[in-house]
């Protein structure tokens, strides 16, 4: 009896869940659902039956309805936008939607790599270093960022000694995982596994550059060339200043850097995806960390420190776009 009774308690559950998955397996709900949701999420619901997961069907041409209901999400995005979100060959819409979701997203260190870095009162747009030994480094893993040009001011505590730097380096992801000691990409012993993580969308031989407060800028192939760069327009850079603007476009594969809104010089042979970096020794805390909305931007993968994004032609990003014309395509992140 008990198992007769279990069994009718089944059956009926059963008889309610097709008609609820009949009701969800509809574009026009699925689409107004996933706007709620985090790409992860839309991966979760995908897998959830097969009307909603599977590709077979010929009414969104070779797309799973969740597929479908992503690019009608990114479809529906901006002009600016989508032109910083070019599709990649064999990229699904749920990931380039969680791009979509990132480019839109608060800016923040999703990565700390080595134990002498934290974040400041737990807030992940700013991070200090933990010791005064040990190098580290933090990463805005997150924010990729493909085309157009990328802005970000990063503000220096004036308290904090040792070294400060900020730079573009390859996308590392997992890397956060890997509980490591000490971490800097110039160091030669990760060089063997940084390059293991190259992939069809790195585009050039500079893995890595580095702007110290000093105004010394060292990059990397990781592969026997590391070294330092006389970058155009050291002679305008003032160390004393503790507010420091960076462009990056990723057409042209140049990063140029600013102060007091005046830019002071660039250096150039940035191609490919990369993110922004810093070290532990320096307190950093990026007020505008913002992926300015334009065209182009060389190199793939792009990140950078800090908490607040505006669009191209937002406070100072104008004299940079004077400067500096159209970019390239690509991805970068931020490093520090």
């Amino acid at each position: 009896m008990e198992c007769y009774h279990g069994a009718a308690k089944r059956q009926r559950v059963s008889t309610v869940e097709p008609s609820a998955l009949t009701r969800l397996a509809n574009i026009d709900v699925l689409g107004h659902l996933a706007t709620f949701l985090e790409a992860g999420e839309l991966c979760q619901v995908r897998a959830t039956c097969k009307a909603l997961g599977s590709s077979d069907e010929s009414a969104f041409d070779g797309l799973s309805m969740a597929e479908e209901a992503a690019r009608r999400i990114f479809e529906s995005a901006s002009d600016d936008e989508k032109a910083m979100l070019p599709r990649h060959n064999g990229e699904g819409w749920i990931e380039l939607y969680h791009h979509l979701l990132m480019l839109r997203a608060r800016l923040t260190f999703d990565q700390l790599l080595g134990r002498f870095v934290e974040y400041q009162e737990g807030d992940k747009a700013a991070v200090q270093g933990s010791s005064d030994f040990g190098t580290s480094s933090a990463i805005c893993g997150n924010h990729v960022m493909r085309t157009g040009k990328h802005w970000a001011t990063f503000i220096f505590g004036r308290e904090v000694s040792g070294c400060r730097s900020v730079g573009v380096i390859r996308p590392l992801p997992g890397w956060d995982q890997r509980r490591l000691e000490q971490f800097h990409p110039a160091n030669p012993i990760f060089w063997e596994d940084l390059r293991r993580e190259r992939t069809s969308r790195w585009e050039g031989d500079v893995h890595f550059c580095q702007l110290y407060h000093t105004g010394i800028c060292w990059y990397s192939n990781w592969e026997g060339t590391d070294r330092r760069s006389d970058w155009e327009g050291v002679n305008n850079y003032d160390k004393r200043i503790g507010t420091l603007g960076m462009l990056h476009d990723l057409n042209s594969g140049r990063l140029s850097v600013y102060q007091k809104r005046t830019k002071s010089g660039h250096s150039e042979g940035l191609a490919g995806w990369r993110v922004l970096l810093q070290e532990k020794q320096q307190q950093e805390k990026q007020q505008q960390a913002v992926p300015a909305r334009g065209r182009g931007l060389k190199g793939k993968n792009l990140v950078a420190m800090r908490a607040r994004k505006a669009a191209a032609g937002g406070r100072g990003d104008k004299q940079a776009r004077k400067e500096d014309g159209s970019g390239n395509q690509g991805e970068l992140i931020v490093y520090v």
